[in-house]
């Protein structure tokens, strides 16, 4: 595992914990392994994936309330 990676998954954990998006975050995270496309991809990339979705999904839940 090279640095930036450590970085990168240190950065999203940090981010996940703090924001309190941690039960979301695995949720999706677990969803995401019953699906081919994300099969060959790393767990950086997962992890960032996972990530952008928790946000966008967070982002539209705040909008409407």
């Amino acid at each position: 595992m090279s640095s930036q990676t450590e970085d990168t998954l240190y950065a999203i954990h940090t981010e996940v914990t703090q924001s309190g998006l941690r039960d979301k975050f695995d949720k999706q995270l677990k969803k995401m392994s019953k699906q081919s496309k994300h099969k060959w991809k790393s767990v950086c990339e997962k992890w960032e994936y996972a990530l952008k979705r928790v946000k966008e999904d967070n982002g539209k839940l705040n909008k409407s309330s």
